[in-house]
C-alpha cells in the first residue's frame, strides 16, 4: 500500500469528566483507555505521528511515555461552556500534518485491522480526494422501529416488515474521522461535507459514556484481550 498523506492522529482528552471521573486514564483491564488507544495506533501504517490534546498534566505525561506527542490544552477548550467546533479547530491547530485522524478514545473495541482499514481507504484516490469522497467517518447501521413526533419514521404500521427488512440507516459514531486539517480549522468540525462511510458493527462501535458503559466495555475487551490490543 502506498500511503499518500501526511496524516497525524489526535486525541483529545481532557482532564475532566462528569459521569466517569478520571475515565481516560482510569484502570481498564490491564490498561487505561489512553494507553490502549495509543498502543493501538503505534502499529499503523501510514501514520506521520501521534498527538494527545489534554489540560491534565496526568494525562500529557502517560502520552509522552506511551510514545505520543503531548499538546497542552488551553484550559478553556475544556469547559462544557465551550462549543466543541471551538475545540475541533483549537486542537488540530496545534498539529503539524496536513491530514488529521481524529481518533474517539472512548471506544475502546475497535480492532487495529479497522483502524488500518480506514487509512488504507483514505489513501485510496479512487475514493478520496479527486474520487467521490472528501473525508472519511466510521459509521454504524441502525435496523430500529424509529420514531419522531408520535410517528414512525423508517416504516408502515399497517405493513410491519421484519427488524432485517428496515430501511438502511446509519449513525456517526465518531470512532474514526479523517480529513484535511486545514478543512476542520476553516469548518470547525471533524465532519466532512462528502465523507465516505466506513461501517463498524456495534461491538467495535461501543462508546463509554458512563460507569455502566465502562463497565461492559471492560469486560468485552478482557474476554478477547488480544483481539484488540494487535492484528
Amino acid at each position: 500500500m502506498k500511503y499518500i498523506h501526511d496524516i497525524g492522529a489526535v486525541i483529545a482528552a481532557r482532564g475532566g469528566s462528569v459521569r466517569v471521573p478520571d475515565k481516560n486514564i482510569k484502570p481498564f483491564g490491564d490498561t487505561n483507555l489512553l494507553e490502549h488507544k495509543i498502543n493501538q495506533l503505534r502499529q499503523l501504517s501510514g501514520l506521520s505521528g501521534i498527538y494527545v490534546s489534554s489540560d491534565s498534566e496526568k494525562i500529557l505525561n502517560i502520552a509522552d511515555n506511551s510514545g505520543a506527542y503531548s499538546i497542552d490544552r488551553d484550559s478553556k477548550y475544556c469547559t462544557n461552556e465551550v462549543s466543541i467546533n471551538e475545540v475541533y479547530k483549537n486542537v488540530v491547530s496545534n498539529v503539524p500534518h496536513k491530514h488529521i485522524m481524529f481518533i474517539h478514545i472512548t471506544s475502546p473495541l475497535i480492532t487495529v485491522s479497522s483502524l488500518q482499514k480506514c487509512i488504507d481507504s483514505y489513501n485510496d484516490t479512487t475514493l478520496i480526494g479527486d474520487g467521490i469522497y472528501d473525508s472519511l467517518a466510521t459509521v454504524t447501521a441502525m435496523h430500529k422501529f424509529m420514531w419522531k413526533d408520535g410517528k414512525p419514521v423508517n416504516y408502515d404500521p399497517d405493513k410491519m416488515p421484519r427488524s432485517q427488512d428496515l430501511p438502511n440507516y446509519y449513525v456517526l459514531n465518531f470512532a474514526v474521522n479523517i480529513l484535511p486539517r486545514q478543512d476542520i480549522i476553516d469548518g470547525k468540525n471533524i465532519i466532512g461535507k462528502k465523507f465516505f462511510p466506513y461501517y463498524l458493527d456495534e461491538l467495535e462501535s461501543f462508546d463509554i459514556d458512563n460507569q455502566t458503559e465502562f463497565e461492559i466495555a471492560e469486560k468485552i475487551y478482557m474476554s478477547g484481550i488480544n483481539r484488540w490490543k494487535t492484528f
